[in-house]
């Protein structure tokens, strides 16, 4: 259970920007040629759920999580401690010493990064779904980019000109990435 809140911490602390890592990549789409836009969508929307329903429990990126986890249960500078009496000599070195002990935790396991590899792995599974579907992976053009740009995320329009792209053979035979 105290994973599950430290991961949704975690994905909160790594922002917005790393809430879109599970796509083709910049600027880079999956098509298939003459493929409906049905299909199209029916297929994006099977193999996104397939990899968010990814049990990600046994991967790395989880355990070095879970260990971080019970790193900062076990950190005694965590825990409400005795009080310090900053008249006394030593309580300067008292409060250094139990100073960044969870901070240097989390920096070394980096909650972030091991987000990102979490991504990393439903990527790769999102992208051999489409690829059994027989789909193959196009890099746009400036031009293409460009219009793209101009459309707002999410739209009919947006996702009625990517299709447009993704099922024109021509476009996939010049744009494949391998």
């Amino acid at each position: 259970m105290r994973i599950g809140w430290w991961m949704a911490g975690a994905a909160l602390i790594a922002g917005a920007a790393e809430a879109k890592m599970v796509s083709a990549g910049d600027y880079k789409s999956w098509g298939k040629a003459g493929i409906s836009l049905d299909a199209y969508r029916a297929d994006g929307l099977a193999c996104a759920r397939d990899a968010a329903a990814m049990d990600l429990s046994k991967t790395d990126p989880a355990r070095a999580l879970v260990i971080a986890s019970r790193l900062i249960d076990n950190d005694p500078s965590s825990l409400p401690g005795p009080t310090i009496d900053p008249m006394r000599p030593q309580a300067g070195s008292d409060v250094v010493g139990m100073a960044g002990s969870s901070a240097s935790i989390v920096q070394t396991i980096g909650p972030q990064r091991q987000i990102l590899k979490a991504g990393d792995i439903m990527k790769a599974r999102l992208e051999t779904c489409l690829a059994r579907r027989g789909y193959v992976k196009f890099k746009l053009t400036a031009e293409q980019r460009k219009r793209l740009r101009g459309l707002r995320e999410g739209s009919d329009e947006r996702r009625l000109y990517l299709h447009s792209l993704a099922s024109d053979g021509d476009v996939l035979a010049r744009q494949r990435l391998n």
